[in-house]
């Protein structure tokens, strides 16, 4: 990725700053919490979904170990698909695929770096059955939608930086 854009998943993870700087755990939204049986699904999905991102990284030969390492791995993938995109110009459903894929491994590197410490957990909003990461307190991030935000953005023009998603 090219310097001068802002690494989506390096600013998630870092939450140091301050006025129009704040990192994105700094702003999180609220939502509804999410019932245990709901939960259940959520997690099983975003374990499965992450689980075929780290088989993805094999075709790259990245190894996702859920380290923050592998963050950078996972940026320079998408990197490639946001290339890929602009000439195959996938379906809205393959994007969206794609996004939950990728955003559940990076919601699981997140959790298992800290954030689950901070009471964070996979839940879902009550509008819909969108993978969330949650606190107790009902503060969320939403990881797939801004992948897919950035995704289909870069289609459009390949000069957006990811800074206009967080």
């Amino acid at each position: 990725m090219e310097k001068n854009k802002i690494s989506i998943m390096k600013q998630i993870l870092n939450e140091k700053g301050s006025g129009n700087k704040m990192g994105i755990l700094d702003r999180l939204k609220r939502g509804k919490r999410t019932s245990k049986e709901e939960c259940s699904g959520v997690v099983s999905n975003a374990k499965k979904n992450s689980m075929t991102a780290v088989e993805y990284a094999k075709s790259f030969q990245k190894n996702f170990d859920f380290s923050e390492r592998s963050i950078g791995d996972l940026e320079e993938i998408l990197d490639y698909y946001a290339k890929d995109l602009l000439e195959s110009r996938p379906t809205e459903n393959q994007v969206w695929s794609m996004s939950l894929i990728f955003g559940s491994y990076l919601g699981e590197v997140m959790l298992k770096n800290g954030l689950s410490k901070r009471g964070y957990h996979w839940g879902m909003q009550n509008t819909g059955n969108i993978p969330l990461l949650m606190a107790d307190d009902e503060k969320y991030v939403k990881i797939a939608d801004s992948l897919e935000e950035f995704l289909i953005k870069i289609q459009e023009d390949d000069n957006y930086y990811l800074e206009r998603i967080v």
